[in-house]
């Protein structure tokens, strides 16, 4: 290939209605990164400036390599089309039980190609370089602006996930070399988590009994599953993945494999009474095989869920809320942060910190407690007139 990556100006003679025109035409020959040949074609007014194109197109590839000639014209459905093809894809694992560690992929992958495509309808034509932080910028705008398909408002939570993908995108661009710096950090930040609509649903004992009440006859599988979620502060994945050889009712434990855990760490909780009384009921009808799993839910529990909840009369509570219930009485507890962190398996406090949610019981403790303090304040500055009569 003679010309590879020295360029060339091509003249081409078209037909334009029923006149004919030269045009002019810069070609650059090169290969990309799988040794495929390929060919940068952009048409230009002059041969001046042909010459400087071809500069141009030879300094993007002494800098970048092919991915600087790739770059030039990409446009964001073409980036999003690679990056969902390596990026948004089931998790691949190496090595078995234990030992067994995510090396690529995504455990929860549809929910960011939902996401992807939501971007691209915005995005898709778009050149990747021409994107700046104001076109980001408006389209958190438009997003916020525009109701869901159920026609409520978009929250900012959701927003920001969506946010936080096209961050992601236009990483990896920066890492491939399409792109210098990527469009969020041109400029103030673009996601702000403070301004998300924390969940703060926790439930009451009173609420509690009702609920466990309205677990009977079809929703009679619920009720070990909402008592080990409140007692154990395990996730909802966490809880439909778990094996009876996770479970040791001697000792009392629950195992929480890495490979089940959200942040890929194991770890172990305790069985309180009632725990450990539903398990050996489950136990006692299960099949011998230790694999099966422990609630045998192989789908979800969401309709059987609000059922449960509609006729406990329990209002605006989601599945995931059991998870701030249940750290949110082990804080109650007095026990340390720390210890806390390693049995709910979070890694950041900030994160755990976001869990605690308290409920009206707390905050009353809480006013009766200052208002202890302040009474005995008040006692010991009185005036020693005032003490003797």
């Amino acid at each position: 290939m003679p010309r590879e990556r020295e360029g060339y100006i091509e003249k081409r003679i078209v037909k334009v209605g029923e006149l004919e025109e030269q045009r002019l035409y810069v070609r650059m020959q090169y290969r990309d990164p799988s040794g495929k040949a390929c060919t940068v074609r952009r048409r230009v007014k002059d041969e001046a400036t042909g010459r400087k194109l071809i500069k141009k197109l030879k300094k993007q590839y002494e800098q970048n390599g092919a991915h600087g000639l790739i770059a030039d014209n990409l446009t964001f459905r073409q980036l999003a089309s690679e990056y969902k093809d390596r990026r948004l894809v089931p998790a691949v694992y190496h090595g078995e039980g234990e030992g067994a560690r995510k090396v690529a992929g995504l455990r929860s992958w549809r929910a960011p190609q939902a996401f992807l495509e939501t971007l691209v309808e915005s995005f898709g034509g778009r050149r990747v370089r021409d994107i700046t932080h104001g076109d980001v910028e408006a389209f958190k705008l438009k997003r916020l602006q525009k109701p869901t398909a159920k026609g409520t408002h978009r929250t900012i939570a959701s927003v920001n996930r969506e946010l936080e993908l096209m961050r992601a995108v236009m990483r990896y661009a920066a890492r491939q070399g399409y792109i210098l710096r990527s469009p969020f950090e041109t400029g103030a930040s673009l996601i702000s988590k403070a301004d998300e609509v924390r969940r703060e649903r926790v439930l009451s004992h009173n609420e509690e009994a009702r609920l466990l009440a309205a677990c009977t006859g079809r929703r009679a599988h619920l009720r070990p599953l909402i008592i080990c979620a409140i007692d154990t502060a395990m996730r909802r994945g966490e809880l439909f993945k778990l094996c009876w050889r996770d479970v040791n009712l001697v000792t009392r434990e629950i195992t929480i494999t890495a490979l089940n855990s959200k942040t890929a760490r194991a770890r172990n909780v305790a069985m309180t009474p009632r725990i450990h009384e539903e398990l050996e009921r489950l136990r006692a009808i299960a099949p011998p095989d230790d694999n099966c799993l422990v609630f045998g839910i192989t789908d979800t529990v969401k309709k059987s869920f609000a059922a449960a909840c509609r006729q406990a009369n329990v209002t605006g509570f989601r599945f995931h809320d059991l998870r701030h219930t249940a750290i949110t009485r082990m804080v109650n507890t007095g026990q340390p942060t720390a210890v806390l962190m390693k049995v709910s398996g979070h890694t950041q406090h900030a994160t755990f910190a976001r869990y605690v949610n308290p409920d009206t019981e707390a905050i009353t403790s809480v006013a009766d407690a200052l208002a202890r303090l302040n009474a005995q304040a008040e006692a010991e500055t009185q005036p020693a007139d005032e003490m003797i009569n």
